[in-house]
């Protein structure tokens, strides 16, 4: 039966619930997946691991002046906390960091757009704001989703810990309008909080005795954010690669195929990290990756993000013209499972299915099996069975262990941002481990 639209329809709609890293639904999810690989005779397990998993114990923003008005807040995760009483400070709006934004936020709470991180945070401290607010949603959504914020920790850690929460845009739109003259914020939280979350992976051993040792990595991951099912983004990659197993089962390449169903990946690729990490001393022997993040959405086009050689980029194109695949390619490093992988040296790519502007949309309560359709699922999945066997089977590896230059550049760039992370968090332990020995 090879893949089939049928079992895979009705497995994705199965799984489509919300599973949110850490917790017991996601943990439900990876037991399911097992038992779906089991169905074709193939042993998957669990690899856990730790993540951050702040601990929000109160959340709460208002204009104190000149009238009082509570709005719909959620506190950002690892930021920091106020006292028991909060802070009460004007408000001010800056657009983002750059200095000519941070002459006037002495002593204020700032309301900011765009992502936030530690040297963010520290420009804030060091010009004395005492909190700041961000902004999620977009102005034309359903009212109700202006009470569906979604959690989030700030990124990156640091030793600077500015209290931070975020507001609904339509709301950071009406309070920069309104000049108030007063807010206060509070954030109780427990942010060195951790939970454990799990990988799943199975492996179906090559055929041939020489070219067994050779491995392609099948990722997709299968967590999803509070208040949605997640069935785009991406039970249809997990199911993806799901299928892809079923497949090789009953037609075993002559390389080895890694099946590899990342957890954590919507708080920033810690899933595929986390494998990169505990299987290091392997990747030498992993020719490419191919990751899934989002196919099988009706109305949509056929993409790849291709973190490789132009060697490799150029080939994928070719065989989807013999196989009238109408892909759209771009060589870069992609915001999923695959960039863990490219960083770690594996050549890698992602396939979707991406939506038309103000199309199927995701990372809320819309992303459902409503915008999916079993037969355009079927053509992402149709072309990588196409592909995946002809550089399974090829007599000599296909996949050239490189990068294309401007990628080189971009992973050197990332190492370095990475290894003067790993010098601070070093300083921070010893620090952290010199005041235990001063109190002892």
């Amino acid at each position: 039966m090879s893949v089939c639209k049928e079992r895979a329809w009705k497995a994705l709609t199965d799984l489509s619930f919300e599973r949110v890293t850490g917790t017991p639904a996601e943990k439900k999810a990876a037991e399911m997946l097992i038992a779906e690989c089991a169905k074709s005779g193939v042993e998957a397990h669990l690899e856990s691991y730790e993540i951050d998993m702040p601990e929000i114990t109160q959340s709460f923003f208002a204009v104190t002046a000149p009238e009082y008005k509570e709005y719909v807040c959620i506190a950002l995760g690892k930021s920091g906390c106020t006292p028991d009483e909060g802070i009460e400070a004007p408000l001010v709006y800056i657009e983002n960091a750059v200095d000519a934004n941070l002459i006037d936020v002495s002593g204020k709470i700032c309301l900011v757009q765009g992502r936030t991180g530690p040297d963010f945070a520290k420009k804030l401290a060091d010009k004395g704001a005492l909190a700041y607010i961000t902004m999620r949603g977009n102005f034309f959504e359903d009212p109700e989703m202006k009470t569906e914020l979604r959690p989030g920790n700030v990124f990156g850690k640091g030793d600077v810990k500015v209290p931070a929460l975020s507001i609904h845009i339509k709301d950071a739109e009406k309070l920069v309008r309104m000049h108030p003259e007063k807010v206060k914020v509070i954030v109780k939280q427990n942010g060195e909080a951790k939970g454990q979350s799990q990988n799943v992976v199975a492996t179906i051993e090559g055929t041939d005795p020489v070219l067994k040792k050779e491995v392609l990595a099948f990722t997709a991951h299968y967590d999803s954010v509070r208040y949605s099912t997640g069935a785009w983004d991406n039970m249809t990659g997990s199911i993806t690669i799901l299928e892809l197993l079923h497949h090789f089962a009953e037609h075993p390449a002559k390389r080895t195929v890694k099946f590899i169903w990342c957890g954590s990946e919507e708080i920033g690729l810690v899933g595929s990290r986390e494998y990169c990490k505990a299987h290091k001393d392997e990747l030498e022997n992993y020719i490419f990756n191919i990751n899934f993040d989002m196919t099988g959405v009706t109305l949509g086009y056929e993409y790849l993000c291709c973190s490789a050689s132009e060697d490799v980029m150029h080939a994928i194109e070719y065989v989807a013209k013999l196989n009238a695949y109408p892909l759209t390619a771009k060589m870069d490093l992609y915001s999923s499972d695959s960039t863990s992988f490219a960083n770690a040296g594996v050549p890698s790519c992602s396939f979707a299915r991406l939506n038309p502007m103000g199309g199927a949309t995701i990372h809320n309560r819309h992303d459902t099996m409503d915008h999916l359709d079993p037969d355009s699922f079927m053509i992402t999945l149709n072309f990588v069975v196409t592909l995946s066997e002809q550089i399974l089977n090829a007599p000599v590896n296909v996949i050239p262990r490189k990068f294309s230059p401007e990628l080189e550049k971009k992973l050197e760039e990332g190492k370095k941002r990475r290894a003067e992370f790993e010098k601070k968090e070093e300083k921070k332990d010893e620090k952290e481990e010199k005041k235990e020995e001063e109190k002892k």
